[in-house]
């Protein structure tokens, strides 16, 4: 594996030389206070889009595999990756405090606090990782019923379920790593991590699910153990890099340690970014269930294979999302505020743009993409109408996601969890509920109510983060950045002495 994850390094040096011409990318990382921003955002935002188009893969090439099983068990994956996403959430927001955290020391050129907060984000992840592994297992049947696990659906879930949650602690390490490297400005390493391990996922998924070569067929739990398996190879290649004596940011095991303050500091930001991450699959067990309420196990399996496709809207706002927040860090902790506010305007530009591309193609493709999944008349027909319902709407929540990450960057991650509260518990699971149980409308109704809840969370946090953006000056930088700023001056100071 290490081989293969060293010749996709090994790009023509023409080729990189064009590449590096339009995206400025550098291997080991890169100052973000300074240069192009449109180019740099770009450096970012590319390979971090491909690396959530590889993990997305994981799933998609899980549910085209066990839809061979039967139509029950794709439902069954959808059904428990919600649940697993409500614990798994949480560890978005303990890296993203961390990522922040050590983005703002790299702008303040203090290496040695920055990879003191790296170490210290593996610390915390381990321990998070096994409390809520404890968690999802000792729960595991309220979560999964309130995910919408029904009749046929519910075992397999719970088979899919249970060895998925009780390897969680390796998801929770690889979104540490995840947001190490976007701190660092080296998303380009991330993306050939997440192909190598995407690689090994699609070998291994259809060998466990229906056996061969040794290996006897595990069913629905082999696509789970093949997932732990890829997401294992990815933690090892990954440490490997970061422990190079060539990165400007290493991982050393003295710093495995747990500092109260620092510990904090984190918590302060990854709390609410947390909840944010945590209210998305919440918000959407909650649609789901609605769905299984009125249109039965049919409307959850259609449901469950339009939001699969709605995860290639989320590759803009991921990727230009995580590229502001670097980039909104590092220039705060360097004192930069009006690149840091440009950057902010430019990530959320392209990522419109960039989403309302991909409604465009779900739009054409649709009807291609949902034959892929199911030949089932009814299935088909509701997967169409969410598609051709929702995917023009996938702008708004693009900009609602890069608006989460703005906040969580200055260091306010509650308006986050917010912009998100009104999406999903104030718009769009009411306004599902009174279409299809009162007013009776068809399976539509919860289609338009998600379309609302995409556009009131775009335009509420616009207003709100362009606000929070104006008033950020020398003189209220938020105390995490301020306390970088000053000790990089001191250092200065002392270096010149």
């Amino acid at each position: 594996m290490e081989r293969l994850f060293k010749k996709t390094a090994a790009l023509p040096d023409g080729l990189l030389r064009k590449m590096s011409k339009y995206w400025v990318f550098d291997m080991e990382g890169q100052d973000l206070t300074k240069g192009n921003i449109r180019k740099q955002l770009w450096s970012l935002a590319w390979p971090l889009m491909l690396s959530v188009f590889f993990y997305t893969l994981y799933n998609i090439v899980d549910a085209f595999w066990v839809s061979k099983l039967s139509p029950e068990a794709i439902a069954a994956v959808s059904i428990a990756q919600i649940a697993l996403f409500i614990m798994i959430s949480l560890s978005f927001g303990l890296a993203v405090g961390s990522g922040v955290i050590m983005a703002m020391h790299i702008g303040a050129k203090n290496t040695h606090e920055a990879e003191r907060v790296l170490g210290q984000s593996f610390v915390l992840a381990a321990i998070v990782g096994v409390i809520f592994t404890a968690i999802a297992l000792l729960f595991r049947t309220e979560l999964l019923t309130l995910s919408g696990a029904t009749g046929a659906i519910f075992a397999p879930a719970m088979e899919y379920f249970i060895v998925t949650a009780g390897g969680s602690i390796l998801f929770f390490i690889l979104i540490a790593i995840m947001f190490a490297f976007n701190s660092e400005g080296d998303t380009f390493t991330l993306t050939k991590l997440f192909a190598v391990s995407t690689f090994v996922n699609v070998v291994l998924d259809p060998v466990f699910i229906f056996g061969g070569f040794g290996v006897p067929a595990m069913g629905i739990s082999g696509a789970a153990i093949a997932t732990l398996i890829s997401q294992a190879v990815f933690i090892v290649l990954a440490m490997r890099k970061l422990s190079s004596k060539h990165r400007k940011i290493r991982f050393h095991f003295h710093n495995l340690s747990f500092n109260l303050e620092s510990v904090k500091k984190i918590l302060g930001i990854g709390i609410p970014a947390s909840l944010t991450q945590v209210i998305n699959p919440i918000g959407m067990a909650g649609l789901m269930f609605i769905t299984s309420l009125a249109f039965l196990e049919l409307g959850v399996i259609a449901f469950s294979i339009g939001f699969r496709i709605d995860f290639f809207a989320f590759l803009p706002a991921v990727g230009f999302g995580f590229g502001a927040l670097a980039m909104i860090g590092q220039n705060l902790g360097a004192g930069n505020i009006g690149r840091a506010k440009e950057s902010f305007k430019k990530a959320l530009k392209y990522s419109f743009v960039g989403a309302t591309a991909i409604g465009v193609l779900a739009l054409a493709f649709g009807h291609v993409i949902v034959g892929i999944f199911t030949t089932d008349a009814l299935v088909t027909e509701h997967a169409i109408s969410y598609i051709m319902t929702i995917s023009l709407s996938y702008g708004f929540l693009a900009i609602a996601m890069v608006q989460a990450s703005a906040f969580q960057a200055i260091g306010k991650s509650w308006p986050g969890f917010w912009i998100f509260f009104l999406k999903f518990i104030v718009i769009s699971i009411p306004l599902a509920y009174f279409m299809t149980q009162v007013l009776d409308f068809s399976i539509v109704g919860i289609w338009i109510a998600i379309i609302a809840g995409n556009i009131a969370a775009a335009a509420v946090g616009y207003f709100w983060i362009t606000s929070a953006m104006n008033k950020i000056s020398p003189e209220n930088i938020p105390v995490h950045h301020m306390e970088a700023i000053v000790e990089n001056k001191a250092k200065e100071e002392e270096m010149a002495v």
